[in-house]
């Protein structure tokens, strides 16, 4: 029988420990490793990603439910009424802040919340509606990070952002109260060439928030839109300078018939359109026989617009001027 000395009998155990203790940093080295390649090579690829598949999706909503449940903790409960009061200050401050991304209804038909990525949450979802009052608050008050959702801590105020709370909610029961946008008169809907059942005003009040044009285009001033401007679908679909173009696929013929049906509301000395198809700033009419800007001879679409022709919609009859 072979007996190991003592000194053998230590040194064992010591090289055991000491082939462990190599694997252990080597496993470590490779976890750093392929961190650091994550960063460097999967993290550009993951922000150039912008489709989610329902794997993703659900991932995304399970991810924001732990992050508000555990974050709205010490929020407390809404200390607010839905009132109509509140309903109506949450409706400005959404359609303000909000309508842009999720659009007028919550169904994320906004100019960005179709394009951004991840896309803007359907607010009239499950996934919302299964949200508390707290967590839809901390959610508004202060955003998510790598989302197109920002923090509003510093623009509302607490009370504000528990309106805009209870307007949410009464989108998902579908008691949201409307704008209140006079209807079009019988002149005003001849003016601007619409017929009588084109398009509804406080849809299209909504819409016009929605999708970015509010943010140039008002009443008064040098981008103030004459209700008679009869080149209003083909500067939508086709763009115009500075202004984007929006598709079918953005903007469908019955919001864009709801937009014009507000802006019949408009005043009639509006800078754009018009009789004379005035310049922006009242520049008066294009010389004879020169189309108007942005609108090619015919009345057809510019030909340089950004939007393929086969997602450009035509002019609805409403739209084509009279002779």
């Amino acid at each position: 029988m072979a007996y190991r000395t003592r000194s053998e009998s230590t040194q064992a155990p010591v090289s055991g420990f000491r082939r462990r203790h190599t694997f252990g940093l080597g496993v470590l080295l490779g976890l750093v490793i392929a961190g650091i390649v994550g960063v460097v090579l999967v993290a550009p690829v993951a922000l150039g990603h912008h489709s989610a598949g329902s794997l993703e999706t659900a991932y995304g909503n399970i991810v924001v439910s732990t992050l508000a449940r555990f974050n709205a903790g010490g929020v407390g409960s809404n200390p607010t009424t839905a009132s109509s009061q509140s309903l109506e200050q949450g409706r400005q401050s959404y359609t303000g802040s909000c309508s842009q991304c999720h659009g007028t209804a919550g169904h994320t038909q906004g100019a960005f919340g179709q394009t951004s990525f991840p896309p803007a949450t359907d607010l009239s979802g499950q996934e919302a509606q299964n949200l508390s009052d707290s967590q839809t608050f901390y959610i508004i008050k202060n955003g998510l990070g790598f989302t197109p959702m920002p923090a509003f801590k510093d623009q509302y105020s607490d009370t504000q952002i528990w309106n805009m709370v209870n307007f949410i909610r009464s989108l998902q029961t579908q008691s949201a109260p409307q704008l209140n946008v006079p209807t079009p008169t019988a002149d005003q809907r001849t003016t601007a060439r619409l017929d009588a059942t084109s398009g509804d005003a406080t849809r299209g009040a909504e819409a016009f928030a929605a999708f970015g044009c509010a943010s140039c285009h008002e009443p008064s001033g040098a981008l103030s839109i004459n209700p008679a401007n009869d080149s209003v679908a083909n500067v939508v679909r086709s763009g115009r300078q500075g202004m984007p173009c929006f598709n079918t696929t953005v903007l469908s013929d019955a919001q864009l018939a709801d937009i014009r049906a507000y802006i019949a509301t408009f005043p009639s000395g509006g800078n754009l359109g018009g009789p004379n198809e005035q310049r922006g700033g009242g520049g008066g009419a294009p010389p004879s026989g020169q189309a108007p800007q942005g609108q090619p001879a015919g009345g057809g679409t510019a030909s340089s617009s950004p939007c393929s022709s086969s997602n450009t919609a035509s002019p609805s009859p409403a739209s084509t001027p009279t002779p």
